[in-house]
């Protein structure tokens, strides 16, 4: 296994549900007339920034330390959740309750999202090994 182009691929998978993701809610803005862009943009920017590095860090980690792979999986989810939960309290600390449940809603969706296309990913990547 080419741990360099499961990492690529990672990479790649991940910005292709960015834009899916993108633009079901644009979608979903023009159906139903909903103000969904700032929590898109964050969301959006949030699952970018933890798929890309988890990207990247998994190829550095496979390269170098593959007996540590099985921490790094959960140590990535771990560490996916904390922020997420940072990410919602300081949209709580910040927004007015209006859009409160709205931002919660659509960060779900991008979160959900991101953890099931790691989970499917990296246990196939692990039954590889």
């Amino acid at each position: 296994m080419d741990i360099y182009n499961e990492s690529r691929r990672y990479i790649i998978q991940s910005i292709v549900l960015f834009f899916l993701l993108t633009l079901l809610g644009a979608l979903a803005m023009t159906l139903w007339s909903l103000n969904l862009l700032s929590a898109m943009i964050v969301s959006g920017c949030f699952i970018l920034v933890i798929d890309l590095a988890t990207g990247y860090i998994f190829r550095w980690v496979a390269t170098r330390h593959a007996d540590m792979l099985p921490s790094f999986f959960t140590g990535v989810s771990g560490f996916r959740f904390l922020g997420a939960l940072a990410v919602m309290a300081v949209w709580y600390a910040t927004s007015d309750r209006a859009s409160l449940m709205t931002f919660f809603m659509v960060f779900l969706i991008y979160y959900m999202a991101s953890m099931i296309h790691h989970s499917i990913f990296f246990s196939r990547i692990s039954n590889r090994l």
